[in-house]
């Protein structure tokens, strides 16, 4: 008899009203106002729908769960009202899909305190990952590759952290610290970014609450929760780099029109050669996110544990390890979907 294969679900959101659309074309028409009142009322049993049923590279299976709310209301300050919708979309992956893992995508995963409220819940028996872990891994490999095409020293640049009190930004930090020549880490909370801060061994940092501070930064890695763009793109240093890892994007859409200088990068993008998703998750083909990689090597490994919270640096290392493994590796660079040309790097 044929042993059954490993399942994952993803837990994800709608990005914005096109999302909407291609999920619910009767919503499409609505103002977004009445769209977000119709969403944040429906109840919990209500308030996911499958958007995917994908196969992973043969081995294990997927499924893509969406939850019913956008990135304004997953980050309502009513959490009780975000967190009953997560878990009754996990719990019907759990019992009625038959999962064992679950991958918080987007926005549930600051939404549920990195993963913690739901492995805190005696209802819950899947394995939980943030996905945060191998994407910081790509993020620093990111930063590796494009301080490469800038043939320039890491050692001699300045790096801004923007969500540096963040799992995964805390990571890129700790990481960063021992190589690039000074880090600026920026936050909105003074007492959090404090906790980043008694991490790092060195002293070539500072920390700050104002995101205009990131302008003497020569690269810059964003990764918030923030429901909108965050960065000001006529602050930042002449030929700054920002690799974005936010999930809806901290740089607004129109920065090259104000900064034709700036080089922005797609952030936590993933090379699938072996899998092709993109369609569904709005992205060029064989591309997928470092999360939900994470995801599927975590299935595919029949790791049955939980990686929720800080990141564990040994255990970011093994996902690089789990990376080369399945031949999976750090996406070609894009700006908004669009390919980011070598010429960029060489103005």
């Amino acid at each position: 008899m044929e042993k059954s294969k490993n399942k994952l679900v993803v837990l994800a959101h709608f990005m914005d009203k096109a999302s909407i659309k291609r999920a619910a074309p009767c919503l499409g028409w609505l103002p977004m106002s009445v769209i977000e009142f119709i969403l944040w009322h429906l109840p919990p049993q209500w308030s996911f729908l499958v958007a995917s049923h994908f196969d992973i590279i043969g081995q294990a299976e997927g499924y893509i769960v969406g939850i019913a709310l956008t990135p304004r209301q997953m980050n309502s300050p009513k959490k009780e009202v975000v967190r009953k919708k997560i878990l009754a979309a996990t719990l019907y992956a759990q019992e009625k899909l038959g999962c064992e893992f679950l991958m918080l995508g987007g926005l549930t995963a600051p939404a549920t305190s990195a993963g913690l409220f739901l492995t805190e819940n005696n209802q819950v028996k899947l394995n939980v990952t943030t996905g945060n872990a191998y994407t910081a891994m790509i993020t620093l490999q990111s930063v590796y590759e494009a301080v490469r095409r800038a043939k320039k020293n890491l050692a001699d640049l300045t790096i801004a952290v923007i969500g540096a009190s963040g799992t995964i930004g805390e990571a890129v930090a700790r990481v960063l610290e021992n190589e690039a020549k000074d880090l600026i880490l920026v936050g909105r909370n003074l007492e959090r970014l404090g906790n980043t801060e008694a991490k790092l061994t060195k002293t070539n940092h500072k920390i700050s609450i104002n995101v205009d501070d990131i302008a003497a930064a020569d690269i810059i890695v964003t990764a918030t929760s923030h429901p909108e763009a965050l960065i000001n793109p006529k602050v930042l240093k002449s030929k700054a780099i920002v690799i974005d890892v936010a999930e809806p994007s901290d740089m607004p859409k129109d920065f090259e029109q104000q900064r034709p200088d700036v080089i922005n990068i797609d952030g936590g993008r993933v090379k699938w050669p072996n899998i092709e998703m993109g369609k569904v998750l709005g992205l060029p083909a064989n591309v997928g996110f470092a999360c939900i990689t994470e995801g599927m090597m975590m299935t595919l490994e029949n790791d049955r544990q939980h990686h929720v919270g800080t990141i564990d640096l040994d255990y970011l290392r093994k996902t690089e390890e789990w990376g080369k493994k399945y031949g999976w590796s750090v996406a070609d660079f894009t700006s908004f979907n669009k390919s980011v040309p070598d010429s960029k790097f060489e103005m």
